[in-house]
């Protein structure tokens, strides 16, 4: 016995667990397809989106989406993926342009040698001092 589940669109209930749950998988296919660092996996979300089977059409609907909208905003960042893809499956590298570092390169926590403010002195209280009553 199949549960016919009920559609939610945009103007309707959007609060309930099901839209939720179907715009996860959504949001989930969409993040796979782009930033997953398995090959794999990327490649079956990009052909999950590409393709526009049932299944896809099926989460869209239930997740309250056009899936010709859904389809439409994908292509482009998928087709960068696969570019990128092959870029490094071809042996591309990239390289970071070197630059020269500033001429007073400190730490953020280096206030300089004025020996005359606090800047400049070790921490704690100065040797020779003594706490008198507390």
């Amino acid at each position: 016995m199949k549960i016919k589940q009920q559609f939610v669109t945009e103007q309707e209930d959007t609060t309930s667990p099901e839209h939720y749950l179907w715009t996860s998988v959504l949001s989930k296919a969409a993040h796979d397809a782009i930033y997953c660092s398995d090959w794999k996996e990327a490649k079956l979300a990009m052909a999950w989106f590409n393709d526009m089977g049932a299944g896809f059409k099926e989460v869209c609907g239930y997740a309250g989406k056009d899936p010709f909208y859904v389809h439409k905003k994908m292509i482009a960042p998928i087709a960068h993926r696969k570019a990128h893809m092959k870029m490094i499956r071809n042996g591309a590298r990239y390289y970071v342009e070197e630059t020269t570092p500033p001429e007073t390169q400190h730490h953020s926590y280096y206030r300089g040698t004025n020996t005359t403010t606090r800047a400049g002195r070790k921490r704690g209280r100065p040797k020779g001092t003594k706490i008198y009553g507390v």
